[in-house]
């Protein structure tokens, strides 16, 4: 029997679960099935029910009175149920207060929606009696989802996902576990951390997160530089360009771009070689049926390789990234088809219908058997034959970092490709959520409420707080200025610098620099804030290209003074291969900006065709706009400049003169 079958039949202990498989198959169609479902999540969300009028009153409006009649029999059975729950807190002060006064230890479980690991923790472990009581009694229990808490996903990154996390009651972190349990293994666990207490036995886990460091670095960059590159290059596969051991996984696309950024800086014929290897090993990632890419492959010494079949828009973002890169470089029609691929998957099933996009879609669908399980569902090669087993649910959230990865990647599908199709699906993209999320203060909110997430059958509650994040703001600001590099259009510069402004107001340390992750005082001092790495280095990266775009010397020290108040070595060496933004913005302060100012009327057609082929051309540090005549002299005609920190070239007046011109900014600049 596989795994999943026993996950559904452990469901069905539930008496709402039972009932709602015996009306599916005996007297209703499945959507009254999924109303009882959509019942119990909403009564589990509210960790109570108020009674047997309020379930029959909804119910009613789904169902109508003949189901009416038939659940209120259930009634008591799902008050008992709802009794047996973990009683489940936010990440919040009032949570981790409770758990200082009374004495008990803390539990917080972060994960993931469209994690098939996290699911089997929540229906397997979480649910079973003796894992409750131990739970309820002794320990006060967090559930985070990383996603909607990117703050607290970032914290916990390092044990993704789910992270098990104990902490003594004044919040110390005592054990940390790395993926589900089942429950005869959780319960000794949980058993021997409720007797560590007790006797006194319990120490500090010195592998909790580390805290902001106290003072600033003063190494070298170059020497910080040169540990990143040691780091990725230590852990690189070079046959298959993966920075796996056996396969490929979706999210390494930021450190192929790296790899990239350097081949071309250094003229590097065979980091470009191992950079198409990762692109090719993306293609062994793709579905053939429906499109998008699976969360990763693991190579087999018989047979096809074996996949984990969740699909999540980080990793669509990371490969439609990898394939416009090397569809750039090569005019491969592989890596034009992988566009396509990933294009067709994202706008079929994860597009919401204001242009925005969902988050994940898990591995299993719905009416899996004993005989057709979710390695044979995915196998199946038509849409046909895997619609007759239901469609594996979409976790319908819209998340404003995510978003931001995906607007970014259709900016450079159309860098790559001219396809302005592309263009206008990040456009679209992007003005929805400046209309919907930008608040007063020039922050923007991480999600929204909406009738479809209330529909979901989530593991973890949707949080909705107007609380800003550093990832929304650094994300999605990175995500405008690709925007204007690829149009030229003032309104998205603008608006970057607005949450330019609002990200240093609401998460920078005046003192030290760098960045926190949720506004420092969020916890009440229960937890350190803390500045993550990964997140300061996005941060920089966008205000160093800001600050070139703007000319605005209030921002040029920024970037450079973020990363010295993040990046102490342990921090950096903690992070292992999850250094790609961290080395993108010091290979970029290392080489220099390149960019390029086309000075004229955005009106006249000879500027928009100098501006045209700057987008169009290849250089990993380019950054690409208008600009009004002052720092450069106005001439009869438009012209293009091309600068780095050390030099320009001569006024470039015709498209077909840039190439000539550009490869003389290959290398990196003698004065960054």
């Amino acid at each position: 029997m596989s795994r999943k079958t026993k996950a559904a039949r452990r469901r069905l202990n539930n008496p709402v679960y039972r009932f709602c498989s015996g009306v599916n198959l005996f007297v209703f169609p499945s959507p009254i099935c999924r109303a009882c479902r959509h019942l119990h999540d909403w009564a589990k969300r509210r960790g109570k029910v108020t009674g047997p009028s309020s379930i029959i009153n909804k119910l009613a409006r789904i169902s109508g009175s003949f189901l009416m009649a038939l659940v209120s029999a259930l009634v008591a059975g799902v008050t008992q149920a709802e009794e047996n729950n973990i009683q489940w807190r936010e990440w919040q002060p009032t949570a981790f207060a409770e758990a200082k006064q009374s004495g008990k230890l803390i539990f917080v479980d972060v994960g993931m929606e469209g994690c098939t690991a996290c699911r089997r923790m929540d229906e397997i472990t979480l649910t079973h009696p003796v894992v409750v009581e131990l739970l309820n009694a002794n320990f006060v229990p967090i559930q985070v989802d990383s996603e909607a808490r990117p703050d607290v996903g970032d914290r916990y990154s390092d044990w993704a996902w789910p992270a098990l996390i104990f902490m003594a009651p004044d919040a110390t972190q005592v054990l940390a576990l790395r993926g589900n349990r089942l429950p005869r293994n959780f319960i000794p666990i949980l058993k021997g951390l409720v007797t560590a207490l007790a006797d006194g036995s319990l120490s500090p886990d010195s592998t909790a997160p580390l805290a902001s460091p106290v003072a600033p670095i003063t190494t070298e960059l170059t020497l910080l530089r040169k540990q990143v590159r040691s780091q990725m290059d230590r852990r690189l596969n070079e046959t298959l360009g993966s920075w796996r051991a056996n396969g490929m996984g979706a999210t390494a696309g930021g450190r192929l771009l790296h790899l990239m950024f350097r081949a071309h800086m250094f003229d590097n014929a065979e980091l470009r070689r191992i950079g198409l290897r990762t692109a090719d090993g993306y293609l062994k990632l793709l579905d053939p049926v429906w499109g998008g890419v699976f969360q990763a492959y693991f190579e087999r010494s018989k047979g096809p390789p074996a996949i984990i079949p969740e699909k999540r828009i980080s990793g669509q973002a990371h490969a439609m990234r990898v394939f416009a890169e090397a569809y750039q470089l090569t005019r491969d029609v592989r890596y034009l088809n992988g566009i396509k691929a990933v294009d067709a998957y994202l706008q079929d099933w994860m597009a919401a219908p204001d242009g925005t996009y969902f988050t994940s879609q898990e591995d299993a669908a719905p009416k899996l058997t004993e005989r057709i399980g979710t390695k044979e569902y995915w196998a199946f090669p038509t849409n046909h034959e895997r619609r007759q087993f239901g469609i594996p649910p979409i976790d319908h959230a819209v998340y404003t970092d995510k978003n931001a990865e995906v607007i970014r990647a259709y900016v450079h599908a159309y860098e790559a490709t001219g396809d302005a199709n592309y263009l206008g699906v990040a456009r679209k993209a992007a003005d929805t959520l400046l209309q919907q999320r930008q608040t007063n203060d020039g922050w923007m909110l991480q999600a929204l409420e909406s009738d479809r997430v209330r529909a979901d059958l989530r593991m973890r509650r949707h949080l909705v707080e107007p609380r800003p994040y550093l990832s929304a703001q650094a994300w999605f600001g990175s995500a405008l200025l690709s925007l204007y590099g690829a149009t030229g259009e003032v309104y998205w510069l603008e608006n970057a610098e607005r949450i330019a402004k609002a990200m240093r107001s609401e998460f920078e340390d005046p003192d030290l620099g760098g960045f926190y992750a949720s506004p420092p005082d969020s916890l009440g001092g229960f937890v350190l804030p803390r500045k993550p790495v990964e997140l300061n280095a996005r941060a920089a990266h966008f205000l160093y290209d800001l600050a070139v775009y703007t000319g605005n010397e209030g921002y040029s020290a920024i970037p450079e003074r973020t990363i010295r108040a993040i990046a102490l070595p342990e921090a950096v060496r903690r992070e292992g291969k999850v250094t790609a933004e961290l080395g993108l913005v010091l290979e970029k302060m290392y080489g220099g900006y390149v960019e390029f100012s086309i000075v004229g009327d955005r009106k006249d057609a000879r500027a928009r065709a100098l501006f045209a082929e700057s987008r169009a051309s290849y250089h990993p540090r380019k950054l690409v706009h208008y600009e009004k005549p002052g720092r450069y002299p106005e001439r009869e005609v438009p012209a293009l400049y091309i600068c780095n920190p050390d030099f320009c070239t001569v006024p470039i007046l015709k498209p077909h003169e840039v190439a000539k011109h550009l490869d003389g900014f290959r290398g990196p600049a003698r004065s960054s």
